[in-house]
């Protein structure tokens, strides 16, 4: 299934029989963007597996595209890019003792915070301030820790589909394995802590992205 832009707004998802009945329509042109599952960027219809469906229509003369606009962020994409950015640089502190530990676990938090923001709607089961606080409630969080995090991966991808945000859906088995693996670090005397690591920047880079997809789809 395929998304598109039409006055700088998403629409879809549509098959490809949709997608030639728009091009013979002229709703879509060589210019319109598109995107589908698995694409890291939209890109022109014409640079993508849709090339073929254009069959006679003419591409644009050399020089018919606009010139690229400046895209200044939207404040809350801006903030969220910026929390990552220092999260990020707060885990290289783990190589000169663990002091950057803290600070990047606190980063997380504040990232994971806004992501619940994002996905609240009528009936679910905490707020932001529930889903970061039960966290530190001793014996509860190890019960928790699954629901604000594996819970959030999964508003996410609901959330996707409810409001047909053209977005690559988490998979559930990250932030599963991510929770496995800081349990059972004591157990297998820190080896699981290195994938732990690995898994934990990716999580919150993916949380990162999918707010962001999020605030821009709501604009």
């Amino acid at each position: 299934m395929w998304y598109y832009t039409l006055n700088n707004q998403q629409v879809g998802p549509v098959d490809e029989k949709e997608i030639k009945k728009l091009i013979a329509a002229g709703t879509i042109t060589h210019a319109t963007m598109v995107w589908m599952t698995g694409m890291a960027t939209w890109q022109p219809v014409g640079q993508t597996a849709l090339a073929s469906l254009m069959g006679s229509v003419p591409p644009p003369p050399v020089g018919a595209y606009p010139p690229a606009m400046m895209v200044v962020d939207d404040p809350k994409v801006a903030t969220l890019k910026s929390l990552f950015m220092w999260f990020w640089i707060s885990l290289i502190g783990i190589l000169v003792g663990g002091i950057g530990l803290i600070a990047a676990a606190i980063l997380f938090f504040i990232i994971v915070y806004k992501a619940w923001q994002l996905v609240q709607h009528e009936g679910i089961r905490a707020t932001p301030d529930q889903a970061v606080a039960y966290c530190f409630v001793p014996g509860w969080n190890y019960y928790w820790i699954f629901y604000a995090f594996r819970g959030l991966a999964k508003e996410f991808n609901e959330l996707f589909d409810r409001e047909n945000i053209a977005h690559e859906r988490f998979n559930l088995n990250l932030p599963t394995w991510m929770i496995i693996c800081v349990f059972g670090s004591p157990i297998t005397f820190g080896v699981s802590l290195i994938a732990f690591i690995i898994l934990w920047i990716m999580f919150t880079n993916k949380i990162k992205n999918a707010a962001i997809a999020v605030i821009k789809a709501r604009k």
